[in-house]
């Protein structure tokens, strides 16, 4: 099988319907180098083709229809996959999505549209189910993983050392060994249903024995689409974080923090706030009792001298206004009661002692006249002066100090507030911002709860298999038990004959699929490997799957023991094996699959991989995975090339001729 071409309209950045064609040999094999920077839609071509062959649910599509085209009402998105099949028919798959003239449409309102031509004729798909299981028997979807992949998966395998076993389930449909299985227990289905009519023992206890098993069994089927559904939730989740936070990353150039980064950080600034508004009111009390006074602090020292001068003159004005009548009461008490000296004094002794004490008295008279400015009374002087002292002994001194604090506190606010708000100065940035930062904190919240639902729905679903067992055994036994006809014993042995004889082929049959998967992995390996002299041998178990690594020295190693390029190879090595097994000729699709190897990797896998890895090869690939370099090596190997180029104005991918240096 190989694919013609594939159309893209209306989905992510590919708003027009785009058409990608993959160029065919004429000799048989055919590589198509597709180019394109990161975030210009490679993905979204492999995505394209899964969403084309098997569908998808709505809510998925609506949140990548193209969002220029949904902001219009245009809620539509289309796919289109033509083939070539093994019997060289050509058959085109065109499946589409619309909510047609819905106002404000919602991802319930997509209805899904199939259209299936098949060497020009168009065929019915009224039963959409009878197509799909056409689809899914053609490129069975369990396998596809093997066949359309990228650096991740190939990097998921190689990180854990037990991959393979967590596969078992599509490396059994892979193998061709599913179906066989599937077959085995549809026999023994038969065999089961037959046993219902047999009568040795009552039917109440049959009944209730089958009727029980059945509910056990549909609440088996409903946890495991349950737990199917919390998967499918758990990486959409986990998907639309990564992709928030690359898109932060990219815009803001800083990572996104957590939200209890964010709490301590708004908390802080509540603190500091609530501080701050503290100093405040502090300031405000002391400028309201105390500054319409401490404005006028530098006149304190001149308001209490001139005090000082206006008490002083005033005490000398008294004396001086009575000095004559204070000299005259001074010389009549000379003499009296009774004379100071031994005479009495004479008149003009008399006259010259009052001279004298009034000549003393009007010492104290000032020279200079002091001007009464304030001329208060001693009650208003005393108020004055507590009042001054109050004031210089009071925390107004402090105000500077207080203020100096408070704008520091503020400083540290606005610093805070700042790392809270983006760094972009518009609108629609601080918009992106809070909304990118939400979606991360969701996303955090939502992973960690589907974490612990599927986790719980994993033990119900073990639990509920054990009981499964424990019924199926009481059903085996009440059966043994009973008496049956010739007629239904002898179906009944065939039934098991031919189960056994499934299960014996089966067991030899995963030998051989086992052993030609060992074979195959190890020849691209050897072939891919830059110490193609360090793994010996390997062998995988075929019951479990695992594989067991041996070196040079005979000596068990872990997948874990080898370098990281070492474990990619082996991981390629591993879905090329697979792929070979299947005996599906179906394209390889990859995308950018040399991103996390070393050069000597590299040159290997487009030298030796890349032409061998299938009839048809599309490689999607960034312009320093395949550079110019591995262009030229590839070159001869090319049926085509082309280029993705996506504007971040429009932002729209369009498809361009050629490679990067082509």
């Amino acid at each position: 099988m190989k694919f013609n071409k594939v159309t893209i309209e209306n989905y992510k950045s590919f708003q027009y319907p785009t058409v990608i064609n993959f160029p065919q040999s004429s000799e048989g094999k055919s590589i198509f180098l597709m180019g394109g920077m990161n975030g210009a839609g490679k993905t979204s071509i492999m995505e394209a083709i899964n969403i084309c062959l098997y569908g998808s649910k709505t809510d998925f599509l609506y949140k990548y229809i193209n969002r220029k085209e949904l902001a219009k009402g245009n809620a539509f998105v289309a796919f289109e996959l033509e083939l070539e099949t093994d019997e060289s028919e050509t058959i085109l798959i065109n499946r589409s999505w619309s909510a047609g003239a819905t106002d404000n449409p919602k991802h319930k309102d997509l209805t899904e549209k199939l259209v299936v031509i098949k060497d020009g004729k168009r065929v019915s798909v009224q039963n959409k189910e009878m197509w799909q299981d056409y689809i899914n028997a053609t490129i069975p979807q369990g396998i596809t993983q093997f066949f359309f992949f990228d650096g991740e998966k190939i990097q998921e395998i190689a990180a854990d050392d037990h991959s393979e076993v967590r596969l078992k389930s599509s490396l059994e449909a892979a193998l061709g060994i599913q179906y066989i299985s599937r077959l085995a227990n549809d026999v023994l289905y038969l065999k089961q249903e037959e046993r219902k009519s047999f009568v040795e023992i009552s039917d109440e206890d049959i009944n209730f024995k089958e009727s029980e098993l059945k509910k056990e069994q549909k609440k088996l089927e409903r946890k495991i689409d349950e737990r199917d559904d919390l998967k499918k939730e758990l990486d959409n989740f986990t998907t639309n974080k990564e992709d928030a936070q690359k898109q932060f990353k990219a815009i803001f150039n800083l990572d996104p923090e957590s939200s209890e980064v964010i709490k301590q950080k708004e908390k802080k600034r509540i603190q500091l706030s609530n501080k701050s508004n503290q100093l405040d009111n502090q300031i405000k009390t002391l400028t309201e009792q105390y500054l319409p006074w401490a404005l006028a602090g530098k006149l304190f020292d001149d308001v209490k001298q001139q005090i000082q001068f206006e008490n002083q003159s005033k005490n000398e004005d008294v004396i001086s206004e009575n000095a004559v009548a204070l000299a005259q009461k001074i010389v009549d008490n000379f003499d009296r009661p009774e004379p100071i000296t031994e005479h009495p004094l004479t008149a003009s002794q008399r006259e010259k002692l009052h001279q004298r004490v009034l000549g003393l008295l009007l010492e104290n008279k000032s020279t200079n006249e002091v001007v009464k400015i304030l001329n208060l009374s001693d009650r208003d002087t005393a108020k004055i002066l507590n009042k001054i002292e109050e004031i210089e002994q009071s925390e107004i001194l402090q105000l500077e100090d207080l203020i100096k604090e408070k704008a520091e506190l503020d400083f540290e606010i606005r610093s805070i507030q700042s790392s809270l708000e983006t760094s972009g100065t518009t609108d629609s940035e601080k918009e992106l911002f809070e909304e990118l930062q939400s979606t991360i904190e969701g996303c955090n919240t939502q992973i960690g709860r589907l974490s612990v639902r599927l986790s719980n729905c994993n033990e119900e679903i073990v639990q509920i298999e054990n009981k499964i067992k424990e019924i199926e055994l009481e059903i085996s036994k009440l059966y043994e038990k009973h008496h049956f006809s010739k007629e239904k014993t002898d179906f009944i042995k065939e039934c098991d004959a031919i189960a056994n004889l499934m299960n014996t082929y089966m067991v030899k049959l995963r030998k051989n699929k086992v052993h030609l998967l060992q074979a195959k992995t190890f020849e691209m390996y050897k072939m891919l490997s830059s110490k193609s002299g360090l793994i010996k041998d390997l062998e995988i178990d075929d019951k479990t799957y695992e594989i067991t690594i041996r070196d040079k020295s005979g000596h068990e190693m872990k997948k874990s023991g080898l370098s990281a390029g070492e474990k990619e190879v082996f991981a390629l090595s591993l879905l090329w094996g697979l792929a070979q097994t299947s005996q599906l000729n179906l394209p390889i699709i990859i995308d950018t699959p040399l991103s996390r190897l070393d050069s000597v990797h590299r040159d290997n896998i487009v030298n030796y991989y890349f032409p061998n890895a299938a009839n048809q090869v599309i490689i999607l690939s960034t312009d320093t995975e395949v550079d110019n370099n591995y262009f030229k090596n590839l070159e001869p190997h090319l049926t085509g090339a082309a280029r993705l180029e996506f504007s971040q104005n429009n932002e729209l991918t369009t498809v361009k001729e050629g490679y990067f240096w082509d």
